[in-house]
């Protein structure tokens, strides 16, 4: 620990190592780990993130708190027998996703380290069981959105968006039949599909396909998102769609918005995907009065300055308590 710090949370600045194997696949992980250095240091903090090529060296240097950013980058901790700082371990997915099919030796591996890390960070409340079995505290600390300014609900138009990949955990195809089978009732609505992969060969009537791209534009003058998808670290994307005043209708509650009248959550089968379509696109006021709900919600949850109040109360509770990592 060094210098004191003003923060009405913390007593000192600290010297932070996040440590990522690689930026170069550009993914969310990339630039939330990149996001959370930047924030920390705004704050006051030595903060820097690293990747594989500088570990060595780095871990050669006096933290307060290392932070690895994924899985491989707790076993790479391991294998130098790094016990120097505490280490927070973070998992920017679904902490199942982490352990591999028939990677026996390497998922035992990760349990083992699991145990001794100071502290695990995970991105919703959901995954709490999945992690907590193996002893170190855990904290629920989600993506921040920022606010949009200027704020213009009035842009409506009678558009659905759906900003994910076409993957088969995106559920994408129950999307699509749901929307088919509401074309004859609502001719003026359309569907407008933003994703990476092969899109569909066969569409509905009235829906559009577009490479991903920026979203804000797309999010300013939707109705509401559709969002299906069956498995996330995180719904990114139903947040975005929120800080505009727009809800989601999903399968799952990602972020918390349906629970607090931001949304709809259906079953995930045609008739109930389409029964939560069909509410929102037979009532503007409704969907007006959940797109609020949703981004009151997120901007008071999800808002920069909290998450990284909490981020710096789990590193701060951390560093004190001086745990060691793996051995």
């Amino acid at each position: 620990m060094s210098q004191p710090f003003g923060n009405e949370h913390l007593q000192n600045a600290m010297k932070i190592g996040i440590y990522k194997d690689t930026f170069a696949n550009a993914r969310g992980a990339d630039v939330a780990v990149k996001w959370l250095a930047a924030g920390l240091a705004e704050r006051g903090h030595d903060a820097v993130a690293f990747e594989k090529n500088a570990l060595a060296e780095r871990l050669r240097e006096q933290w307060d708190v290392i932070i690895s950013a994924g899985t491989n980058e707790l076993l790479d901790l391991a294998a130098a027998g790094y016990s120097s700082a505490p280490v927070v371990q973070q998992f920017h997915t679904n902490p199942r996703g982490q352990f591999k099919w028939k990677r026996f030796v390497r998922n035992w591996r990760i349990r083992r380290a699991l145990r001794h890390v100071a502290a695990i960070q995970i991105l919703q409340d959901a995954f709490i069981a999945q992690v907590a079995k193996y002893g170190p505290p855990v904290a629920v600390i989600g993506n921040s959105v920022s606010p949009v300014k200027p704020f213009v609900p009035e842009a409506t138009r009678k558009t659905i968006i759906y900003p994910a990949a076409f993957a088969k955990s995106k559920n994408h195809k129950l999307l699509l039949e749901a929307f088919a089978s509401l074309s004859g009732d609502f001719k003026d609505w359309t569907l407008e599909l933003y994703g990476n992969g092969t899109a569909p060969a066969v569409l509905p009537p009235c829906t559009k396909v577009f490479s991903r791209c920026d979203l804000k534009e797309a999010y300013s003058r939707c109705a509401f998102l559709a969002f299906p998808s069956l498995d996330e670290g995180f719904g990114l994307v139903v947040a975005e769609a929120a800080t505009f005043g727009k809800p989601a209708v999903m399968v799952h509650d990602w972020i918390g918005t349906a629970a607090a009248e931001g949304g709809l959550v259906t079953a995930p089968t045609v008739s109930a995907y389409a029964d939560g379509l069909r509410r929102l696109m037979s009532s503007p006021d409704l969907c007006r009065h959940m797109g609020e709900n949703a981004r009151r919600f997120c901007l008071e949850r999800y808002s920069r300055e909290k998450i990284l109040d909490k981020w710096e109360m789990l590193l701060e509770s951390v560093a004190q308590r001086n745990a060691v990592l793996i051995k």
